[in-house]
């Protein structure tokens, strides 16, 4: 008897225990496991381990396999809303700053750390922007491909260094600070809870 399989176009069972088809959910449940600059940070350690500065040993090979598996989720994620009709942000230079174009609704939220660091002028007001860039320059299979790269050679020290680490580190980051802003000025509620509505920790 054959058994009847859930589809997971995410990826998400394997770290959230449930199998979410909302891209936009995705996103949502990605932030709540971590804040956008712990990512930020992440990455740009396991790229440098990667690229030959040794065995990444900031946190247990089980934590970093964890995020690993968060992070193939984003990009699939993020590939899903590449085309997405929506209409840019039209955000005045006195009002760059302003929390509520970036900052996440989380009682631990720090504005400062929180605030892009890679995105244009035009990706910070139209983050699919840069979804789409991510994609032109590389395609989903080959994202997942440097991604899993990229992971496995930061914790194995046998393994050669990838190739345009400086590049795939910024692509890399600026997905991450993208769908931070799609999560902050789009996504209302995570599952069931909606964000504003009540503080959430993290």
């Amino acid at each position: 008897m054959k058994t009847k399989h859930h589809k997971d176009p995410f990826n998400t069972q394997c770290w959230l225990c449930e199998c979410i088809t909302d891209p936009y959910q995705v996103i949502a449940h990605f932030f709540a496991e971590a804040h956008v600059h712990h990512f930020r940070r992440l990455i740009k350690k396991l790229v440098c381990h990667a690229s030959g500065a040794g065995v990444y040993k900031g946190c247990s090979p089980g934590d970093i396999l964890l995020y690993s598996k968060l992070i193939r989720s984003l990009i699939k994620a993020a590939h899903a809303l590449r085309h997405t009709k929506h209409n840019a942000v039209t955000i005045t230079k006195e009002d760059l700053f302003h929390k509520k174009y970036y900052c996440s609704h989380y009682v631990s939220a720090d504005a400062w750390k929180e605030f892009p660091r890679c995105l244009s002028e035009k990706e910070y007001s139209d983050p699919y922007r840069a979804f789409q860039q991510f994609f032109s320059y590389r395609s989903l299979n080959n994202w997942l491909q440097c991604w899993e790269q990229v992971v496995d050679n930061a914790l194995n020290s046998d393994t050669t260094a990838i190739t345009a680490p400086l590049t795939a580190c910024i692509y890399l980051i600026k997905l991450v600070e993208a769908a931070h802003l799609v999560d902050v000025r789009e996504v209302t509620h995570v599952g069931g809870c909606v964000k504003n509505g009540r503080p959430l920790s993290l």
